[in-house]
């Protein structure tokens, strides 16, 4: 339903095509949570920094964002 919303007031993608940004989105949001995580516990660290006190620093609060936006855009780049 939201797809549907979105497709209809953005105009750049139909519903399929943002359903299939959404499970694009969902599965790299993971993926760069796990790569960040896996940087961390190489270095042993426990905190990626501290722009962002009580949160881990600011790679995990952005860390699915990094690997996200980059590859939403490249599809809209591509394909739109």
């Amino acid at each position: 339903m939201v797809a549907r919303l979105i497709g209809g007031w953005l105009g750049v993608a139909d519903p399929a095509g943002w359903m299939i940004i959404a499970v694009i989105i969902s599965i790299a949001g993971t993926a760069g949570d796990l790569l960040e995580s896996m940087l961390k516990r190489s270095l042993e660290l426990k905190d990626s920094g501290t722009f962002l006190p009580g949160h881990g620093g600011f790679l995990d609060r952005f860390d699915s964002v990094v690997v996200s936006f980059p590859l939403v855009y490249l599809i809209f780049a591509i394909f739109g």
